[in-house]
């Protein structure tokens, strides 16, 4: 059995409370750290991330795969000797056409792209645990749930609402941003996450500064998402850097 895959319940609630951002600050550095330390523990996290945040890349990933084996198992290799160009030329001609039919020719484009880099890394922050204390924080919640639900709108709607009274407030702003984002919005979503990389202080510090860096990998704005990176102390921070100083 794979070691990644061989995740503890302890491990599991201790994710968990990584995601949801209710680790205490000084054991959110310690496990950052281990992150970077550690590759079977990063790949352990990764793989409770997909559980977490649903399946769906897993499945079309495997889809993906299935359908290229089934592929390659109708071309005939002469088609792509070095030898013949011509059936070469002829081989691809076909291929681009299979794709375009499927609807994954996107599949095709160059490695690291600034929107391929942007869609493997993005992942929505999967929001604060649901747990209405309040009265006056029903309305933040009761949009917590439409935004776990993806109902991005109707999250927008009621948090708005409460941005009119509290226009800095840092819970806010981060998952306003977050959620332009959800939507593939980067435009609207930089004010937002650039009024919170200003509060030190805010649990969301870090992670506001690593989703301004995918707005503005996402808006091809180069230096300025290696900057934004270099602020954030994620893991997926370093490894988009290392990315981004190759180009």
């Amino acid at each position: 059995m794979n070691q990644e895959n061989n995740i503890s319940q302890e491990l599991l609630e201790t994710v968990e409370r990584y995601l949801n951002h209710t680790m205490e600050v000084s054991e959110k550095l310690q496990f950052e750290k281990s992150l970077e330390q550690n590759p079977t523990l990063k790949q352990q996290v990764e793989v409770i991330k997909v559980l977490l945040y649903g399946i769906e890349t897993a499945s079309l990933r495997e889809k993906m795969e299935t359908f290229h084996q089934q592929f390659e198992a109708t071309v005939p290799v002469r088609s792509i000797t070095q030898n013949n160009r011509a059936n070469s030329r002829l081989f691809y001609a076909i291929a681009a056409s299979v794709m375009v039919l499927f609807g994954i020719f996107w599949f095709f484009k160059p490695q690291n792209s600034n929107s391929q880099l942007f869609e493997e890394y993005f992942y929505a922050d999967p929001g604060l645990p649901t747990t209405m204390g309040t009265d006056r924080d029903f309305l933040f919640y009761d949009g917590m749930v439409n935004y776990k639900r993806k109902e991005y709108d109707i999250a927008l709607e009621k948090w708005n609402k409460l941005l009119s009274e509290k226009n800095n407030n840092d819970t806010l702003n981060y998952f306003i941003g977050v959620t332009f984002l959800a939507q593939g919005n980067s435009e609207r979503a930089i004010p937002y996450l650039q009024k919170v990389t200003t509060q030190e202080e805010s649990i969301f510090f870090d992670d506001s500064f690593y989703y301004l860096g995918l707005s503005n990998l996402k808006n091809n704005q180069l230096e300025r998402a290696k900057e934004n990176f270099k602020k954030s102390n994620k893991p997926e921070s370093l490894e988009l850097l290392n990315v981004l100083e190759k180009k």
